[in-house]
């Protein structure tokens, strides 16, 4: 196995079994794993976020954010409203639902943060993200360019 498939291997099975964590977890607040991550989202960067933000803040495709908010909005977590700069864009509330879990929600993901970093030193966890954070950006600018060759050979 390579560095790079073992990196990969590892990153989705902490992604894989973080998402199982959180789904069980929030089984009873009947939230998945998208909805709770778009929440938190909105929970971190306010309310009243156009819906492209958070398909940026939480790196998921533009029809699966549309997805999951939509499903938020029927379960009575968020509404959406047309931006009145631009009528193209919804905005994205958080209800009064939404609020009353935040806390809830927001324990969940520091328990799991806290079962996951077990045994390992705060500046571990700190070096880690760091990596990890740098190892996104990396490939985010790989694909960026990767992107632009193409389009320039078109």
């Amino acid at each position: 196995m390579t560095r790079f498939q073992l990196l990969v291997n590892l990153a989705g099975r902490i992604i894989q079994a973080g998402q199982l964590c959180v789904i069980s977890t929030l089984h009873e607040k009947q939230l998945g794993s998208a909805e709770a991550n778009v929440l938190m989202f909105l929970f971190t960067n306010g309310d009243g976020v156009k819906q492209e933000e958070i398909v940026a803040g939480v790196a998921v495709s533009k029809p699966a954010i549309s997805r999951t908010v939509m499903s938020l909005e029927k379960k009575g977590y968020v509404t959406r409203e047309h931006s009145t700069k631009d009528k193209r864009a919804y905005l994205v509330h958080l209800t009064a639902k939404a609020q009353r879990e935040e806390d809830f929600i927001q324990k969940q993901y520091a328990d799991l943060v806290d079962v996951a970093a077990a045994g390992i030193p705060e500046e571990k966890v700190e070096e880690f993200i760091e990596i990890f954070k740098q190892v996104a950006d990396n490939l985010d600018n790989y694909r960026k360019s990767m992107y632009e060759e193409e389009q320039q050979s078109h």
